[in-house]
């Protein structure tokens, strides 16, 4: 639901982990990331630009397929499909990405293992990064704006660290106890 942004003058979007969000409106777009990374994607040939906002790297094998809008691969396939049916090439993307903070020091790896993630998906998919800020330990603030491509990070107090730990722990039970299973008829 778009919201006026007043120190950006223009509506602003904000993407949820497991969301993407694509326009080439003049808004802007924004998200929160801990140990989370988002892609921001834009095709300078069509003035189009999305972002995603995903927290694990993959499912496990055989693993619940109604649980994938939290993962990597499912993340950057929407994101990439939508700009394609709106008329991308992949060569022509341009690829800026965010994320990945080790939150909770050596207690998880998660944030290490969503970059590893990401580069090697670029590296296979063949795709242009021309920015990141990835790892470190802090929280970021991302504001995109998609008619442009420019990313803007923000790195965050370490003050807001639990909450933000406490945001994504939150949205991974929901995800789980709210499976959509109204295509699926049990017999």
């Amino acid at each position: 639901m778009p919201f006026w942004e007043p120190r950006w003058e223009k509506y602003a979007v904000k993407v949820k982990p497991g969301e993407y969000y694509v326009s080439r409106d003049n808004i802007v777009i924004t998200t929160v990331l801990g140990s989370c990374v988002s892609a921001c994607i834009f095709d300078p040939q069509t003035g189009l630009g999305g972002i995603n906002h995903f927290m694990l790297p993959s499912g496990e094998q055989g693993g619940d397929l109604y649980r994938s809008s939290r993962y990597g691969l499912f993340a950057m396939e929407q994101l990439i499909n939508e700009l394609m049916k709106h008329g991308s090439q992949r060569s022509d993307l341009q690829v800026k990405l965010a994320g990945g903070g080790d939150m909770i020091s050596g207690l998880t790896s998660i944030g290490q293992q969503n970059i590893d993630f990401i580069l090697q998906y670029i590296k296979d998919e063949g795709l242009k990064v021309v920015a990141s800020d990835l790892g470190g330990d802090q929280a970021r603030r991302i504001a995109y704006f998609p008619q442009e491509g420019r990313m803007l990070v923000n790195k965050l107090d370490h003050r807001e660290d639990q909450k933000l730990i406490e945001e994504e722990k939150s949205y991974r039970v929901d995800v789980d106890e709210h499976l959509d299973d109204t295509d699926v008829e049990l017999f």
